[in-house]
This record gives C-alpha cells, sequence and structure tokens, in this order.
C-alpha cells in the first residue's frame, strides 16, 4: 500500500491538479538567530502553514493564535511563483512581496523560510481533494 500512496503524493505535488490540492502543515519545530522556539511556546501560538495548490497558481497561509484576538488568525498570500525541482522532488512555492517561501518535499515534510532569517519546519497532511 505504501508503495502505491508514495507515487500518487509525488504525482499530487508535482502536476498540481486542476481541481487542486490543501495540505494542512502544523509546525513543529521553528528557530531563528536569537532562538529555538520551546514546545511550549509552539503550542500556545499554534502555527501552521496551509497550501491551496491550484496546478500553476497556490496561495500560502500563516496561521497562528493572536493571544490579543484570543483566536487563530490567518494572513494569505498569493504566490508569484512556482516551481518543481525534479532533481530532488521538491516544490517550492515563493511570494515576492513578503519575501517568503515554503518548500514542500514529496514525502510532506516542508520548510518555511519567512524572509526574515525565521526558519519553520513540520510535515503536513492532505486536507482535500
Amino acid at each position: 500500500m505504501k508503495r502505491l500512496l508514495i507515487p500518487m503524493f509525488i504525482a499530487l505535488i508535482v502536476s498540481g491538479p486542476a481541481w487542486g490540492v490543501e495540505y494542512d502543515c502544523p509546525v513543529t519545530h521553528k528557530l531563528d538567530g536569537e532562538r529555538v522556539y520551546s514546545a511550549e511556546q509552539l503550542k500556545r501560538f499554534q502555527p501552521v502553514v496551509k497550501i491551496s495548490d491550484r496546478g500553476k497558481a497556490a496561495t500560502l497561509s500563516r496561521c497562528s493564535f493572536s493571544p490579543s484576538r484570543k483566536k487563530v488568525t490567518c494572513d494569505s498570500y498569493e504566490t508569484d511563483k512556482i516551481v518543481f525541482d525534479k532533481n530532488v522532488k521538491i516544490k517550492k512555492y515563493y511570494v515576492f512581496s513578503s519575501q517568503f517561501d515554503v518548500q514542500l518535499y514529496n514525502n510532506l515534510l516542508f520548510v518555511e523560510n519567512n524572509g526574515r532569517g525565521t526558519i519553520a519546519y513540520g510535515k503536513c497532511h492532505v486536507v482535500s481533494p
């Protein structure tokens, strides 16, 4: 069964089907030049990257708990460029205006570079189709 699922995920990542695919990517590790975020901080702020891939276009959302609003809030961005690196099988989503990118690996691991020195990573889950 695992042999069938891996090619299916690779095909989804590469092709980005016309009907789209949604990924929910909870951050399990986060660091910057000054600190490594603790498990307690990650649990408190619940950071998540969401990817809505429509093939040649995608929306990236960065979500986290806002203590002042007492709820999870998200900032969403349309990608400026999407690249699939067939050598290492990584799909890269770029948002130039916000200077950040998300890399999605074929095993659904992801890395978010916020463009200002903070790196977050974890494992995505396919939400839909």
